[in-house]
């Protein structure tokens, strides 16, 4: 089995290095989770962009708004899915272990927020880093809800719902005093949106 960071979106990378080519090919998109789409949030449409199998257990699915594309997107909604016996607590664990680590070459700060009554958890984040070249400096806020599931086609695993929002230089200090005041109402409408039906394809 694949460890559990493998649930967390990559969308940390370019802040690193590079996106790792996420969107970069022409083949079609291969909706594994057979999700319908698009996926609403807070009234906008997200679109079915990018998805990944990369082994048995795994499955990683992306989403954009119309007109907005990688690497430098503005908001992604991430639906992924391990099959899996780990539990929701093993996911975040592993990606509070992974948040550490970017402390050594990111501002990163983050707080757990649990659901005692659905045993979900949510990892509210943001991180970023301050280039000499303020154009290319980069912030980034991530909310990972974290949910055990039983799949429609019935595998059982954990899911991730994730929400993205990005700036990106000059735009960085407005989206950062936004964010201090809408901040509480992402949070709790990420909490209640819906988690989709997954059925795996085959």
């Amino acid at each position: 089995m694949k460890t559990m960071i493998q649930l967390i979106p990559l969308v940390v990378a370019s802040l690193l290095a590079s996106v790792q080519g996420f969107g970069q090919n022409n083949k079609p998109v291969v909706n594994y989770l057979g999700i319908p789409g698009p996926i609403a949030f807070q009234k906008k449409s997200y679109q079915l962009i990018w998805a990944s199998h990369p082994d048995a257990s795994l499955y990683k699915q992306e989403y954009l708004v119309a007109g907005d594309g990688f690497p430098n997107y503005k908001s992604m909604i991430t639906i992924d899915f391990v099959v899996a016996a780990a539990s929701v607590d093993d996911a975040v664990r592993t990606k509070l272990r992974e948040l550490e680590q970017l402390k050594k070459t990111l501002d990163v700060n983050y707080e757990v927020i649990a659901n005692a009554a659905t045993g979900e958890k949510i990892i509210d984040c943001l991180l970023g880093q301050t280039a000499a070249d303020d154009a290319k400096s980069i912030y980034e806020h991530d909310l990972y809800r974290f949910k055990a599931v039983t799949a429609k086609s019935g595998q059982k695993g954990v899911v991730l719902y994730a929400l993205s929002n990005r700036a990106y230089g000059k735009d960085i200090q407005p989206f950062l005093a936004r964010l201090k005041a809408e901040r509480k109402t992402l949070v709790a409408d990420v909490a209640k949106a819906a988690i989709p039906e997954i059925t795996v394809k085959k």
